[in-house]
């Protein structure tokens, strides 16, 4: 399977949201996180998966309601000086020792430079993510203010190399506000053009924005859109093709343009 895998030499036991220290961390445990997300589990339910890149390389696939939040942390740890040599997301497997599946097995967890960020006793911050990294990447919240990824460094028997969400797929917007270093790079560069009272747009809005994710309609599918094209009108058929373009990525078919469908749309544009 290519990168979808993890090397067996980097399949370390996994910790749990129930043994970190809750001044660090959201109160998500790992066991909540896999109900909220179990039609990801495998790829055996309906959830859809979206091929990003993550610093680069891909990553096995990641769910689609968390494109926003790959690339945030992406962003996050640029911002703070980090750049990987390995990572891995994606790995259909069990927690070694128990029959309960990794959150990696539904794309919800990634690990970044295993060997030079070891599962070990000990210091924390014995690795080569540091605290700037770490506080970069904890520092990214959801509309709601919540954090959206917690660490494995902070678990008792650090896991120095994970990442994983910490909120279920309802919940893993991004607030770009929050993120150190800006605006996502290239991929949601047109969300950032409008206002923060137009952060969903629907029917019957006019602004530039609107007419940015038309093209991106069009260049996902250049029969989208055959009537009025991207006159930057947000008009039924407008609706209509953001919803065909929302079912085509297994996302809530709203008509409307929110965080993570703006996401996708511009990752599908040119």
């Amino acid at each position: 399977m290519g990168n979808d895998t993890i090397p067996p030499e980097f399949l370390e036991p996994e910790g749990d949201a129930e043994r970190q220290d809750p001044d660090l961390v959201l109160e998500t445990t790992s066991a909540t996180l896999r109900a909220l997300w179990k039609e990801w589990m495998c790829r055996r339910g309906d959830g859809t998966f979206a091929d990003v890149e993550f610093f680069g390389r891909r990553i096995g696939g990641v769910p689609t309601p968390a494109v926003d939040a790959y690339r945030a942390l992406e962003v996050a740890l640029r911002s703070a000086g980090y750049r990987p040599d390995s990572r891995w997301a994606y790995n259909c497997r069990l927690i070694e020792g128990t029959d309960k599946p990794s959150l990696h097995s539904a794309g919800i967890a990634v690990d970044i430079d295993p060997d030079e960020n070891p599962f070990s006793v000990g210091d924390a911050f014995a690795g080569k993510i540091g605290p700037d990294h770490v506080a970069a990447a904890l520092a990214i919240r959801n509309s709601d203010g919540a954090r959206v990824w917690s660490w494995g460094g902070h678990w008792d028997k650090p896991d120095r190399m994970h990442f994983q969400l910490d909120r279920g797929p309802a919940a893993v917007d991004v607030d770009w506000r929050t993120v150190p270093g800006g605006g996502p790079e290239g991929a949601s560069s047109g969300a950032t053009d409008v206002k923060e009272e137009e952060m969903v747009l629907s029917k019957s809005m006019k602004n530039p924005a609107v007419k940015r994710f038309q093209l991106c309609l069009l260049d996902w599918n250049a029969k989208a859109l055959p009537k009025d094209g991207a006159d930057g009108v947000f008009g039924s058929e407008t609706v209509e093709w953001v919803g065909r373009f929302q079912e085509a990525f297994g996302l809530e078919k709203t008509g409307k343009i929110d965080g993570v469908t703006a996401a996708l749309l511009v990752a599908h544009g040119k």
